[in-house]
Protein backbone atom coordinates (compact mmCIF):
# COMPACT_ATOMS: atom_id res chain seq x y z
CA UNK A 1 0.00 0.00 0.00
CA UNK A 2 1.80 3.28 -1.11
CA UNK A 3 0.82 6.19 1.06
CA UNK A 4 -0.03 9.80 -0.73
CA UNK A 5 0.83 12.65 0.95
CA UNK A 6 -1.60 14.92 2.09
CA UNK A 7 -1.21 18.63 1.05
CA UNK A 8 -2.63 21.86 2.67
CA UNK A 9 -5.01 22.69 -0.11
CA UNK A 10 -5.72 18.70 0.68
CA UNK A 11 -6.62 20.06 3.86
CA UNK A 12 -8.57 22.88 3.21
CA UNK A 13 -10.50 20.80 0.64
CA UNK A 14 -11.41 18.68 3.93
CA UNK A 15 -12.59 21.07 6.12
CA UNK A 16 -14.55 22.62 3.48
CA UNK A 17 -16.15 19.30 2.82
CA UNK A 18 -17.12 18.41 6.08
CA UNK A 19 -18.21 21.57 7.54
CA UNK A 20 -20.54 21.32 4.33
CA UNK A 21 -21.90 17.91 5.41
CA UNK A 22 -22.00 18.96 8.79
CA UNK A 23 -24.23 21.88 7.99
CA UNK A 24 -26.57 20.22 5.97
CA UNK A 25 -27.00 17.32 8.63
CA UNK A 26 -27.57 20.08 10.80
CA UNK A 27 -30.25 21.48 8.50
CA UNK A 28 -32.11 18.00 8.03
CA UNK A 29 -31.97 17.95 11.84
CA UNK A 30 -33.46 21.22 12.64
CA UNK A 31 -35.33 22.92 10.03
CA UNK A 32 -37.29 25.04 9.94
CA UNK A 33 -36.75 27.82 11.65
CA UNK A 34 -36.33 28.37 15.33
CA UNK A 35 -33.57 25.57 14.91
CA UNK A 36 -34.78 24.50 17.91
CA UNK A 37 -38.08 24.98 19.82
CA UNK A 38 -38.57 24.64 23.64
CA UNK A 39 -40.59 21.61 24.92
CA UNK A 40 -43.71 21.56 25.91
CA UNK A 41 -45.43 20.49 29.58
CA UNK A 42 -48.49 18.88 30.76
CA UNK A 43 -50.48 19.29 33.77
CA UNK A 44 -48.89 16.21 35.82
CA UNK A 45 -45.30 17.70 34.36
CA UNK A 46 -46.39 20.95 36.18
CA UNK A 47 -47.63 19.58 39.34
CA UNK A 48 -44.21 17.68 39.81
CA UNK A 49 -42.05 21.01 39.07
CA UNK A 50 -44.15 22.56 41.57
CA UNK A 51 -44.48 19.93 44.14
CA UNK A 52 -48.51 19.42 44.03
CA UNK A 53 -51.17 17.15 43.45
CA UNK A 54 -52.15 17.43 39.96
CA UNK A 55 -55.56 17.75 41.46
CA UNK A 56 -54.85 21.24 43.00
CA UNK A 57 -53.58 22.82 39.30
CA UNK A 58 -57.31 23.49 38.34
CA UNK A 59 -57.85 25.37 41.79
CA UNK A 60 -53.96 27.19 41.90
CA UNK A 61 -54.74 28.55 38.41
CA UNK A 62 -57.75 30.18 39.25
CA UNK A 63 -56.51 31.38 42.98
CA UNK A 64 -53.41 32.91 41.44
CA UNK A 65 -54.46 33.89 37.89
CA UNK A 66 -51.75 31.15 36.33
CA UNK A 67 -51.56 29.72 32.50
CA UNK A 68 -54.34 27.71 31.96
CA UNK A 69 -52.50 25.71 28.99
CA UNK A 70 -54.12 25.04 26.03
CA UNK A 71 -56.59 22.16 25.51
CA UNK A 72 -54.54 19.60 22.85
CA UNK A 73 -56.73 18.52 19.85
CA UNK A 74 -58.82 15.59 20.49
CA UNK A 75 -57.50 14.98 23.72
CA UNK A 76 -59.05 16.45 27.45
CA UNK A 77 -55.56 16.89 28.30
CA UNK A 78 -53.62 20.34 28.28
CA UNK A 79 -50.41 21.43 27.70
CA UNK A 80 -48.36 24.05 28.75
CA UNK A 81 -44.96 26.74 26.94
CA UNK A 82 -42.09 26.47 28.67
CA UNK A 83 -42.57 29.99 29.97
CA UNK A 84 -45.93 29.05 31.11
CA UNK A 85 -44.07 26.39 32.99
CA UNK A 86 -41.43 28.60 34.54
CA UNK A 87 -44.20 30.91 35.86
CA UNK A 88 -46.12 28.17 37.84
CA UNK A 89 -42.59 27.27 39.28
CA UNK A 90 -41.76 30.81 40.17
CA UNK A 91 -45.40 31.64 41.76
CA UNK A 92 -45.48 28.06 43.27
CA UNK A 93 -42.82 25.97 43.69
CA UNK A 94 -41.69 27.45 46.49
CA UNK A 95 -38.07 27.16 45.36
CA UNK A 96 -34.76 29.33 46.78
CA UNK A 97 -35.11 32.82 44.96
CA UNK A 98 -32.30 35.67 45.04
CA UNK A 99 -32.95 38.97 46.54
CA UNK A 100 -32.93 41.50 44.08
CA UNK A 101 -29.92 43.36 45.67
CA UNK A 102 -28.09 40.36 46.28
CA UNK A 103 -25.37 39.72 43.35
CA UNK A 104 -25.51 36.25 41.18
CA UNK A 105 -23.70 33.53 41.09
CA UNK A 106 -20.99 31.58 38.86
CA UNK A 107 -20.38 28.14 38.13
CA UNK A 108 -17.42 27.43 36.02
CA UNK A 109 -17.92 23.62 34.78
CA UNK A 110 -14.52 22.16 34.20
CA UNK A 111 -12.55 19.49 33.38
CA UNK A 112 -8.65 18.42 31.63
CA UNK A 113 -10.51 15.53 29.41
CA UNK A 114 -12.56 15.74 26.64
CA UNK A 115 -15.91 13.59 26.33
CA UNK A 116 -16.70 13.43 30.24
CA UNK A 117 -20.43 15.19 29.54
CA UNK A 118 -18.90 18.43 30.80
CA UNK A 119 -20.87 19.93 27.93
CA UNK A 120 -23.82 18.73 28.17
CA UNK A 121 -24.01 18.46 31.70
CA UNK A 122 -23.39 22.39 31.87
CA UNK A 123 -26.48 22.62 29.46
CA UNK A 124 -28.85 20.43 31.08
CA UNK A 125 -28.23 22.24 34.80
CA UNK A 126 -28.69 25.59 33.25
CA UNK A 127 -31.74 24.51 31.76
CA UNK A 128 -32.73 22.43 34.97
CA UNK A 129 -32.23 25.54 37.08
CA UNK A 130 -34.77 27.92 34.91
CA UNK A 131 -37.01 25.24 35.36
CA UNK A 132 -36.75 25.65 39.78
CA UNK A 133 -37.16 29.82 38.72
CA UNK A 134 -33.83 30.79 38.27
CA UNK A 135 -32.43 33.43 35.26
CA UNK A 136 -29.43 31.49 33.69
CA UNK A 137 -26.77 32.56 31.31
CA UNK A 138 -24.31 30.55 29.97
CA UNK A 139 -20.83 31.55 28.81
CA UNK A 140 -19.33 29.52 26.28
CA UNK A 141 -15.37 29.07 26.59
CA UNK A 142 -14.82 26.52 24.46
CA UNK A 143 -13.33 27.38 20.81
CA UNK A 144 -15.30 23.99 19.36
CA UNK A 145 -18.89 26.09 20.37
CA UNK A 146 -20.61 22.95 21.60
CA UNK A 147 -22.62 24.65 24.20
CA UNK A 148 -23.70 27.41 21.62
CA UNK A 149 -24.49 24.38 19.35
CA UNK A 150 -27.10 23.24 22.07
CA UNK A 151 -28.54 26.70 22.76
CA UNK A 152 -29.67 26.71 19.50
CA UNK A 153 -26.92 28.60 17.68
CA UNK A 154 -24.64 27.45 14.93
CA UNK A 155 -20.71 28.48 15.68
CA UNK A 156 -19.81 28.53 12.41
CA UNK A 157 -22.71 29.48 10.73
CA UNK A 158 -24.59 32.12 13.32
CA UNK A 159 -21.46 33.80 15.60
CA UNK A 160 -19.13 36.02 14.36
CA UNK A 161 -16.01 36.70 16.36
CA UNK A 162 -17.92 40.40 17.53
CA UNK A 163 -20.67 38.43 19.03
CA UNK A 164 -18.46 35.96 21.53
CA UNK A 165 -15.91 37.62 24.28
CA UNK A 166 -12.91 38.28 22.12
CA UNK A 167 -14.18 41.98 22.13
CA UNK A 168 -13.81 42.32 25.27
CA UNK A 169 -10.68 40.73 25.42
CA UNK A 170 -8.85 43.19 23.05
CA UNK A 171 -10.73 46.04 25.20
CA UNK A 172 -13.23 47.17 22.75
CA UNK A 173 -16.14 46.95 25.56
CA UNK A 174 -15.70 47.67 29.17
CA UNK A 175 -17.35 44.71 29.93
CA UNK A 176 -19.74 41.36 28.79
CA UNK A 177 -23.06 43.02 28.58
CA UNK A 178 -23.22 43.70 24.73
CA UNK A 179 -22.29 39.68 23.85
CA UNK A 180 -25.24 38.50 25.89
CA UNK A 181 -28.21 36.76 23.45
CA UNK A 182 -31.51 35.18 24.48
CA UNK A 183 -32.25 31.78 23.19
CA UNK A 184 -35.04 29.81 21.83
CA UNK A 185 -35.35 28.81 26.22
CA UNK A 186 -36.91 31.04 28.26
CA UNK A 187 -34.71 32.59 30.92
CA UNK A 188 -32.12 31.21 29.49
CA UNK A 189 -29.26 33.32 27.44
CA UNK A 190 -25.84 32.56 26.25
CA UNK A 191 -22.56 34.25 25.33
CA UNK A 192 -21.48 32.28 22.13
CA UNK A 193 -18.26 30.87 21.15
CA UNK A 194 -16.84 30.33 17.74
CA UNK A 195 -13.39 28.94 16.57
CA UNK A 196 -11.88 32.78 16.98
CA UNK A 197 -11.74 32.38 20.90
CA UNK A 198 -8.70 30.71 20.28
CA UNK A 199 -7.38 33.82 19.89
CA UNK A 200 -7.71 34.50 23.38
CA UNK A 201 -4.58 32.05 24.02
CA UNK A 202 -2.40 34.59 22.15
CA UNK A 203 -4.34 37.99 23.18
CA UNK A 204 -3.78 37.22 27.16
CA UNK A 205 -0.35 36.56 27.50
CA UNK A 206 0.27 39.72 25.07
CA UNK A 207 -1.53 41.98 27.16
CA UNK A 208 0.38 40.49 30.33
CA UNK A 209 3.94 41.52 27.94
CA UNK A 210 2.44 44.76 26.79
CA UNK A 211 0.81 46.41 29.98
CA UNK A 212 2.94 45.79 33.73
CA UNK A 213 0.38 44.74 36.04
CA UNK A 214 -1.89 43.54 33.91
CA UNK A 215 -3.48 40.53 35.45
CA UNK A 216 -4.85 38.37 32.47
CA UNK A 217 -6.57 35.59 35.12
CA UNK A 218 -9.17 38.32 35.97
CA UNK A 219 -10.15 39.59 32.78
CA UNK A 220 -13.55 37.27 32.98
CA UNK A 221 -14.27 37.92 36.45
CA UNK A 222 -14.07 41.36 35.48
CA UNK A 223 -16.33 41.48 32.44
CA UNK A 224 -18.64 39.59 34.23
CA UNK A 225 -19.54 41.48 37.33
CA UNK A 226 -22.51 43.87 35.56
CA UNK A 227 -24.43 40.54 34.45
CA UNK A 228 -24.62 39.32 38.09
CA UNK A 229 -26.88 41.63 38.60
CA UNK A 230 -29.40 40.54 35.92
CA UNK A 231 -28.60 36.77 35.81
CA UNK A 232 -28.95 34.34 39.21
CA UNK A 233 -26.55 32.09 37.83
CA UNK A 234 -23.54 32.26 35.31
CA UNK A 235 -22.68 28.78 33.96
CA UNK A 236 -19.28 28.83 32.46
CA UNK A 237 -18.60 26.09 30.05
CA UNK A 238 -14.71 25.74 29.60
CA UNK A 239 -12.60 24.01 27.06
CA UNK A 240 -11.16 20.15 27.66
CA UNK A 241 -8.07 21.97 28.84
CA UNK A 242 -5.91 24.38 31.13
CA UNK A 243 -6.24 27.26 28.99
CA UNK A 244 -6.11 30.83 29.52
CA UNK A 245 -9.31 31.16 28.93
CA UNK A 246 -9.99 28.16 31.80
CA UNK A 247 -8.06 29.41 34.55
CA UNK A 248 -10.19 33.00 33.94
CA UNK A 249 -13.34 30.94 34.38
CA UNK A 250 -12.01 29.43 37.16
CA UNK A 251 -10.69 32.30 39.30
CA UNK A 252 -13.80 34.25 38.11
CA UNK A 253 -16.41 31.24 39.33
CA UNK A 254 -17.82 31.09 42.79
CA UNK A 255 -18.54 27.79 42.63
CA UNK A 256 -16.84 24.86 40.51
CA UNK A 257 -18.14 21.80 39.07
CA UNK A 258 -16.54 19.03 37.53
CA UNK A 259 -17.80 16.22 35.77
CA UNK A 260 -15.66 13.12 35.56
CA UNK A 261 -16.49 9.68 34.71
CA UNK A 262 -15.66 7.14 37.24
CA UNK A 263 -12.51 5.37 34.77
CA UNK A 264 -9.01 5.03 35.56
CA UNK A 265 -8.11 7.36 32.83
CA UNK A 266 -10.47 9.94 33.55
CA UNK A 267 -9.95 9.91 37.25
CA UNK A 268 -5.77 10.20 36.54
CA UNK A 269 -6.69 13.31 33.91
CA UNK A 270 -8.29 15.01 36.66
CA UNK A 271 -5.89 14.39 39.34
CA UNK A 272 -3.11 16.09 37.07
CA UNK A 273 -6.35 18.76 36.21
CA UNK A 274 -6.40 20.06 39.91
CA UNK A 275 -2.68 19.49 40.79
CA UNK A 276 -1.62 21.81 37.69
CA UNK A 277 -4.08 24.39 38.53
CA UNK A 278 -3.36 24.36 42.03
CA UNK A 279 0.59 25.25 41.16
CA UNK A 280 -0.75 27.97 38.71
CA UNK A 281 -2.31 29.70 41.28
CA UNK A 282 1.00 29.60 43.53
CA UNK A 283 2.02 31.47 40.85
CA UNK A 284 -0.42 34.55 40.48
CA UNK A 285 -0.42 37.59 42.27
CA UNK A 286 -3.08 37.58 45.59
CA UNK A 287 -4.72 34.33 43.70
CA UNK A 288 -3.87 32.03 46.29
CA UNK A 289 -6.40 34.51 48.76
CA UNK A 290 -9.51 33.13 46.37
CA UNK A 291 -12.24 30.89 48.09
CA UNK A 292 -14.83 29.00 46.72
CA UNK A 293 -18.62 28.38 47.83
CA UNK A 294 -18.34 25.25 46.76
CA UNK A 295 -16.19 22.91 44.44
CA UNK A 296 -18.14 19.48 43.67
CA UNK A 297 -17.54 16.62 41.64
CA UNK A 298 -20.22 14.50 40.27
CA UNK A 299 -19.85 10.90 38.79
CA UNK A 300 -20.76 10.93 34.88
CA UNK A 301 -21.15 8.30 32.20
CA UNK A 302 -21.61 5.94 34.92
CA UNK A 303 -21.60 2.02 33.93
CA UNK A 304 -22.64 -0.59 36.36
CA UNK A 305 -19.09 -2.68 36.29
CA UNK A 306 -16.73 -3.42 38.90
CA UNK A 307 -14.14 -1.30 37.40
CA UNK A 308 -16.64 1.47 37.79
CA UNK A 309 -16.91 0.77 41.29
CA UNK A 310 -13.58 0.27 42.01
CA UNK A 311 -12.70 4.23 40.65
CA UNK A 312 -15.76 5.46 42.68
CA UNK A 313 -13.99 3.92 45.76
CA UNK A 314 -10.67 5.58 44.57
CA UNK A 315 -12.34 9.36 43.68
CA UNK A 316 -14.27 9.32 47.14
CA UNK A 317 -10.62 8.99 49.18
CA UNK A 318 -8.89 11.34 46.77
CA UNK A 319 -11.72 14.12 46.97
CA UNK A 320 -13.72 12.86 49.80
CA UNK A 321 -16.88 15.57 50.92
CA UNK A 322 -16.45 17.26 47.18
CA UNK A 323 -17.97 13.74 45.59
CA UNK A 324 -21.57 15.22 45.33
CA UNK A 325 -22.50 11.28 45.42
CA UNK A 326 -25.04 12.14 42.42
CA UNK A 327 -24.45 9.65 39.36
CA UNK A 328 -25.34 10.10 36.09
CA UNK A 329 -25.31 6.94 33.98
CA UNK A 330 -23.74 6.40 30.53
CA UNK A 331 -27.24 6.39 28.73
CA UNK A 332 -28.80 5.48 25.34
CA UNK A 333 -31.44 8.30 26.52
CA UNK A 334 -28.65 10.57 26.47
CA UNK A 335 -26.84 9.60 22.91
CA UNK A 336 -30.71 9.60 21.36
CA UNK A 337 -30.55 13.66 22.42
CA UNK A 338 -27.30 14.55 21.72
CA UNK A 339 -27.76 13.03 18.23
CA UNK A 340 -30.68 15.50 17.94
CA UNK A 341 -28.35 18.30 19.27
CA UNK A 342 -30.64 18.80 22.49
CA UNK A 343 -30.37 17.60 25.97
CA UNK A 344 -32.96 15.54 27.63
CA UNK A 345 -34.54 18.05 28.90
CA UNK A 346 -35.53 19.62 25.19
CA UNK A 347 -37.74 16.45 24.83
CA UNK A 348 -41.67 17.04 25.84
CA UNK A 349 -41.62 13.58 25.78
CA UNK A 350 -39.24 10.39 26.37
CA UNK A 351 -37.42 9.49 22.73
CA UNK A 352 -37.36 5.73 23.29
CA UNK A 353 -37.52 3.80 26.33
CA UNK A 354 -39.31 5.63 29.41
CA UNK A 355 -37.23 4.12 31.86
CA UNK A 356 -33.77 4.75 30.33
CA UNK A 357 -35.18 8.66 30.01
CA UNK A 358 -36.28 8.50 33.29
CA UNK A 359 -32.61 6.79 34.74
CA UNK A 360 -30.63 9.56 33.12
CA UNK A 361 -33.08 12.52 33.74
CA UNK A 362 -34.01 11.86 37.71
CA UNK A 363 -29.77 12.32 38.87
CA UNK A 364 -29.43 15.68 36.61
CA UNK A 365 -32.72 16.78 38.34
CA UNK A 366 -31.04 16.07 41.62
CA UNK A 367 -28.02 17.54 40.72
CA UNK A 368 -30.00 21.03 40.01
CA UNK A 369 -31.59 20.60 43.33
CA UNK A 370 -28.08 20.34 44.93
CA UNK A 371 -26.80 23.12 43.14
CA UNK A 372 -29.68 25.27 43.99
CA UNK A 373 -29.24 24.45 47.63
CA UNK A 374 -25.51 25.47 47.65
CA UNK A 375 -27.07 28.77 45.81
CA UNK A 376 -29.34 29.72 48.17
CA UNK A 377 -26.53 28.88 51.20
CA UNK A 378 -24.61 31.41 49.27
CA UNK A 379 -26.98 34.14 48.86
CA UNK A 380 -28.06 34.05 52.53
CA UNK A 381 -24.94 34.66 53.15
CA UNK A 382 -24.13 37.69 50.68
Amino acid sequence: MTLQQVSMEDLDHLAATAADVLAQVRDAMVEPHPRKLAPTFTSVAIADLCSIDKSQVKYLTQKHELPSGRKIEGSKAKEYTLEDAIQWVQKIGGRPRRAPDTPGKVLAVCNYKGGVAKTSTSMALAQALTLRGLKVLIIDCDGQGTATQLAGISPEQDVDIEQTIMPYIYGDYPDLQYAVQTTYWHNLSVIPASSGLLAAEFALPAKAMEQRGFKFWEVLKNGIEPLRKEFDLIVIDTSPSLSHLTVNAMIAADGLLMPCPPDALDFASSVQFWGIFSELIDGLPNAKQKRYDFISIVYTKVQANEISRLVKTWMKQAYGAHINGIEIPDSTAARTASAQLKTIYDLSKPDGSIEAYRRYKEPLDRLADYVLDQLAVSWSKA
